[in-house]
């Protein structure tokens, strides 16, 4: 089942303004997966483009999604779900909904802060 993160509209307006980084050349590491995430383990997330998100754990790790296409929206989207099936922990193979939009995720890597990168 999809648990729906509700974020505030100042964390849209952030991740709309995120210029400037350059998040296309930054190298991929080795995969990796969030447990419980259909659980609210995901607190928080950081649109960088239509294809590229940073989502953070309730430990305050952060992770890189790189989607499989774009998804529209996204960068502007106050909320985003989460599927996570069929046993709850997100990976590479897991999906993102946007405003009803299934974006599939196409790697899952440890980062730091998005902020930080900025």
């Amino acid at each position: 089942m999809s648990k729906f993160l509700a974020v505030a509209a100042l964390s849209a307006l952030v991740a709309g303004c995120a210029g400037g980084a350059d998040y296309a050349s930054t190298p991929i590491g080795p995969q990796a997966s969030i447990p419980f995430a259909n659980h609210g383990n995901v607190r928080d997330f950081h649109a960088v483009s239509d294809d590229t998100v940073f989502l953070q754990t309730r430990n305050r790790q952060w992770y890189r999604a790189d989607l499989i296409g774009p998804c529209m929206g996204l960068p502007y989207a106050i909320g985003i779900g989460i599927d996570a099936r069929p046993q709850g922990t997100l990976d590479r193979f897991g999906t993102i909904l946007v405003d009803g939009q299934r974006c599939k995720i196409g790697s899952l890597t440890p980062s730091e802060s998005p902020r930080q990168q900025s």
